[in-house]
């Protein structure tokens, strides 16, 4: 009789001790009803969300085909976007390409896919092509890069963007490879 009243406050114990611990930080692995106050992303919602970018890098035309040199240049620029949901959100920004002294004013989307610690993106942008010297143009640049959370508002990327610029006589294409520094709020 003894052994079976410890047998049952042992297994009690365990019990006890088992839920106690299945209840981890950012899980809902624990008993009914364990998981109120517990658990989601451990990096903060991803709905709704302001984003802040600053990017640097390089950019360099392919000029085989139409004359341009094809000289690197230092480029540097940032984006400010909107989350709406973890997997799509809208941006604008702003890049400056040095040796071209050509200013990019852009306008896109953006669709993601969280790994935790890594986000995988791809995006599509429209934008206006102002060089100093020249006339204007329009282009379209697809996207892709791969960011690694750092923080719950701190992401850190690598990005590669080929940018179709249009022009009346001919399509030119810029290549932008660039890192950045995400700030989310």
């Amino acid at each position: 009789m003894i052994k079976n009243i410890l047998g049952i406050i042992g297994l009690a114990v365990a019990i006890s001790i088992s839920s106690a611990t299945a209840q981890d930080v950012e899980t809902t692995s624990g008993p009914e009803e364990s998981e109120y106050g517990k658990g989601g992303n451990p990096f903060g919602s991803t709905v709704g969300r302001l984003y802040l970018s600053g990017t640097f890098g390089s950019g360099f035309f392919d000029g085989t085909s139409n004359g341009l040199s094809e000289e690197t240049g230092f480029m540097y620029g940032f984006d400010l976007g909107y989350e709406m949901h973890d997997w799509i959100g809208v941006q604008g920004g702003y890049t400056y390409l040095s040796d071209r002294v050509l200013s990019i004013l852009s306008i896109g989307t953006n669709f993601s896919y969280q790994w935790h610690p890594f986000i995988y993106n791809v995006g599509l942008g429209a934008g206006l092509y102002d060089p100093d010297i020249g006339d204007r143009s329009f282009g379209i640049a697809p996207s892709a890069g791969v960011y690694i959370v750092l923080g719950k508002s701190v992401r850190l990327g690598l990005n590669y963007k080929h940018d179709f610029i249009f022009t009346d006589t001919l399509i030119t294409d810029l290549n932008r490879v660039y890192a950045g520094m995400m700030f989310l709020f």
